[in-house]
Formats: structure tokens, C-alpha cells, sequence
């Protein structure tokens, strides 16, 4: 990942909303003044990267003014709010200008205007009502992954690997996307350095300083590099953190603890282990992989560490509170009350104020043996880029397409993890490190992207609970799930 290291860069905050399991998170950071940005020039970048550029092989075109128009979510109600695909001027905010100089750098080169429709609450249904008319309206949507399914088994959108002039073996395209997201050689969506919402939807282990340094524990960085961060290595040391601070003889809001998050982090830490709700063939075709002895060893201990009361709070288990979140899950944190926090990438946002530096490490593996880290990310709240069915000329908006994707991987993407890494996390340099380990080793769950039988929320639900009664609440859902995952399979044979 090609990075510019410029520190001081100021973050345009947006409204979050966990989308994940039954909690969910909805807040506005605090903005510092912008007096106190530090835009980003030329000559805050710096003399090396970690890899030469790439250039897009497109051919050369001027497409006379044409309008390439951007669907996009309302961030307003309860979706995060697209910061990614139009900004009508600079103003000094990395992220925004970032945006305008790649949207006036393609747009000088081949002719276009990028515009966006961010009014819709509903995208996807604005994307049918268009569809339906035939019209030939917008050039891409831009919105929640999920919303894809029912679109693209109803036949609305383009396959990726029929668009002309987008190559996805390049860079700027999740390669774990394109390899998980198909069903049967058909790609429908698509994730790469054009957004950024899939990176702050991708979860990961923030972890206290100070608290570690308290501990003795060893440099979580090095260990996370030599292969050793694993979940045992992270419940042995939040087994000795956790404290009943306030005397009261039970763990509450006000003690101490050895991890902070969501029910839903079952599932986070099960993804972490390298075992899928969802697995496909040789054919491409997916397949139910969850009732295996190896998963529920997995979720069995995942459970365990997740459930455990006494050391792990869970905004699910907490109530009282008008704000959940802010008013107990995140002050625990801030106030040095938690060794760990498993979330998305963004929730560092709300933590910018915190006196502690703390730092970013992805989800733990589940033995030492593993060959790499998982980190899921949450698909409803990450975004990915689809074409409509109804483009007219599919060359034009493809070859757009990958002008967009090459730039934005040195100019927005950057300018990502200035933002991320230089306002929100830690200030130091093994942080940048940790979000390539982590961008790199993205899950995407179909049983989440298409919702077969609610299997994948089953985990989540069930924390706490053993694996027998795991298994057997699986094996109650699999034929309901089965049929719906196989009329999906259908539905795209049939495209």
C-alpha cells in the first residue's frame, strides 16, 4: 500500500452505524476546528514508498462533457455518509481534496463530469425504479453490499468481468473481494481504492498502551508481524487486566475490563480463524461450511472469550444508558478502563480525544500455525461500486471506471490513512504497517452478503452458548438455508 505520511492531517468525520448485529452505533465525532488542518501538498509527500506506480492501460478518449453520475446512500439516517465521490471545491480537508483533485485529473483527461446523487435514503430502490424504465441515468452506484444481491439475482447489474477496460487483477481492486464475491465466475460488485467506507467498516483490535505496557505484555506490533497475536494470547492477557474497580461485588459500566465490543464480535472472531458460514467449490458455487467439527471448536472458544461477563462487556448486555456506546462501551476506553476493543476501523473516530495512545492490530488468529490474519468486514456498512444494466455505453464508463480506481490509489487512499492514522490512531509509524496487514486480509461473508437462512448472525446470537446447543440450533436452519442459497445459484445460472 503506497502511503504519504503527513501528520496533523484533519479527518471530515461522518455518522456511524455499527450495521452489524442487534446493537448499533450511531454518533457524530467531535470535529476540531479546521484551522487547525494541515492540507495536504506535494511537498508533504514523502522522498519513497513501498511501490512504484501503476498506470491503467485505457485507451485515450474525450467523451465531450459526458456526466458520469454516482448513486450514492443519504449518510443522514442511518447509513455513514459517502465522503468519497464528489467534493464540489478544496477546502483544505485531506479526504475532500483528495477527492476533487482525482475527480479533476480524470475528468481533464477523458472529458467527464463526476457527479453524485446522494439524496437517497433508499438507493437501491431508486436503482430498480431507473432500471425498470430502462433509462440510462446513472454510470455507477456506490452504496451498502447487500443491496446488491437482490439486484443483481434480478439481472440489473453488469459483471465485472465483462466490463470493458477494467482489469480487477490490478491494485486498486480488493483481490479478496473479487475472489469471494462471485457466484458461479460472476462478479457483480466490486471494492477498490474509488471508496473508502469498506476500510472504515473493516474490523479490527484496538489495544491501550499504557494498559499493555502496565501489564509487561510483550510489543503487540512484533507479535502481531511474527505470526503470534492469536486469540488465546489475547484472553490470557484480558483475563488480567479485568477489575471490580467499584467495590460492588459484580462487573459493571464503571470496572475495569479485558475487552470491550458486540455480540456480533463472535462472528469477527470466528472469521478470524480462517472458517466460513460460506465457502465455495471448485465451480464457484457456494456451499454450507459452518456445521463442521472444526467451526464449532472454533466457535466454541470464540463464545467462551466473547461471553465471558466477568472480562468481556458487550454493549448487548449493558442497559440504561441513552447512548450505549458513548456513555459506556467507548468512555471505558478512554477512561483506560479496557485493555481491548474489537470494532471497525472507524471507531478510533470517537476516540480522538482519549490522553492514552492506543494502538490498531487486526482480529487474532486462532493458532500460532495460521498462515495469515482474517479481519471481516461488515457489508452493510461498507460500500462497494456496482454498474447498472442499463449503461449505454459500457466501454466509456468502464475505461472511467479504471482511470478513477488508478488514481484514487495515490491520491484518496493516501490521504486515507494520513486521516486515519495521523488524527485517530496512535501517531506511530507500526500503525501503518497494521492497516496493510489488515486491508490485505479482508473477509467478505456471503452468508452476510445474502442473508441464507440468517445462518451467519447465528454465531453472534448464540454467545456465550456451548457448542452443542450450537450445532444443533445450525442444523435446525440449514434446510431453510440451503433451499435460499440454491435459488440464488439459480438465479445467476440463469443471467
Amino acid at each position: 500500500m503506497i502511503r504519504k505520511l503527513a501528520a496533523g492531517a484533519l479527518a471530515g468525520m461522518l455518522i456511524f452505524t455499527s450495521a452489524c448485529g442487534g446493537q448499533t452505533e450511531e454518533a457524530t465525532p467531535t470535529v476540531p476546528s479546521q484551522t487547525t488542518a494541515s492540507p495536504i501538498t506535494e511537498t508533504e509527500a514523502p522522498e519513497e514508498t513501498t511501490e512504484a506506480r501503476e498506470y491503467p492501460d485505457l485507451p485515450e478518449a474525450d467523451y465531450g462533457g459526458f456526466e458520469f453520475r454516482v448513486l450514492s446512500k443519504d449518510g443522514s439516517a442511518t447509513y455513514w455518509t459517502n465522503r468519497d465521490i464528489f467534493a464540489a471545491e478544496q477546502n483544505g480537508e485531506p479526504i475532500n481534496d483528495a477527492v476533487f483533485l482525482r475527480n479533476q485529473t480524470v475528468g481533464e483527461r477523458y472529458g467527464v463530469n463526476i457527479t453524485e446523487d446522494a439524496g437517497n435514503s433508499d438507493p437501491a430502490a431508486a436503482a430498480r425504479k431507473t432500471t425498470l424504465a430502462g433509462d440510462d441515468v446513472y454510470s455507477m452506484y456506490a452504496f451498502s453490499m447487500p443491496s446488491y444481491a437482490a439486484l443483481a439475482t434480478k439481472g440489473m447489474l453488469l459483471d465485472w468481468h465483462t466490463l470493458p477496460n477494467v482489469d480487477l487483477s490490478r491494485p486498486w481492486y480488493d483481490q479478496n473481494s473479487v475472489e469471494s464475491c462471485s457466484i458461479g465466475k460472476k462478479l457483480y460488485f466490486a471494492v477498490g481504492d474509488i471508496l473508502i467506507m469498506d476500510k472504515d467498516a473493516t474490523w479490527s483490535t484496538l489495544f491501550n498502551k499504557r494498559l499493555a505496557a502496565d501489564l509487561g505484555l510483550p510489543n503487540l506490533y512484533e507479535l502481531t508481524i511474527n505470526g503470534g497475536w492469536t486469540i488465546d494470547a489475547m484472553n490470557t492477557a484480558m483475563t488480567d487486566v479485568a477489575y471490580d474497580l467499584d467495590g460492588d461485588g459484580k462487573m459493571g459500566a464503571n470496572d475495569k475490563w479485558g475487552l470491550l465490543g458486540e455480540a456480533w464480535n463472535t462472528n469477527a472472531f470466528i472469521a478470524g480463524a480462517g472458517v466460513r458460514v460460506f465457502s465455495k467449490d471448485e465451480s464457484d458455487l457456494p456451499y454450507i461450511s459452518m456445521n463442521t467439527e472444526r467451526y464449532y471448536q472454533v466457535f466454541e472458544l470464540a463464545s467462551k472469550i466473547n461471553g465471558d461477563k466477568s472480562v468481556t462487556m458487550l454493549a448487548d448486555n449493558m442497559s440504561g444508558f441513552s447512548d450505549v456506546w458513548e456513555e459506556c462501551i467507548r468512555k471505558a476506553f478512554r477512561e483506560d478502563r479496557a485493555l481491548f476493543y474489537v470494532c471497525s476501523v472507524f471507531i478510533s473516530a470517537f476516540l480522538r480525544m482519549m490522553e492514552s495512545d492506543f494502538g490498531i492490530i487486526p482480529i487474532p488468529k486462532y493458532t500460532e500455525s495460521q498462515e495469515r490474519y482474517y479481519d471481516i468486514i461488515s457489508l452493510g456498512a461498507g460500500d462497494a461500486m456496482a454498474v447498472p444494466i442499463t449503461v449505454g455505453d459500457q466501454e466509456r464508463v468502464g475505461t472511467i471506471i479504471e482511470a478513477l480506481s488508478a488514481e484514487s490509489r495515490y491520491t484518496l487512499i493516501p490521504a486515507y490513512y494520513d486521516v486515519t492514522l495521523y488524527t485517530k490512531l496512535a501517531r506511530d509509524e507500526e500503525s501503518t504497517q497494521m492497516l496493510d496487514i489488515i486491508y490485505s486480509s479482508r473477509v467478505y461473508e456471503l452468508g452476510l452478503l445474502f442473508g441464507w437462512g440468517n445462518l451467519f448472525y447465528l454465531p453472534g446470537d448464540m454467545t456465550g452458548k456451548n457448542s452443542e446447543a450450537f450445532a444443533s440450533s445450525v442444523e435446525k436452519k440449514i434446510k431453510s438455508a440451503e433451499k435460499a442459497m440454491q435459488k440464488d445459484i439459480d438465479l445467476f445460472a440463469a443471467l
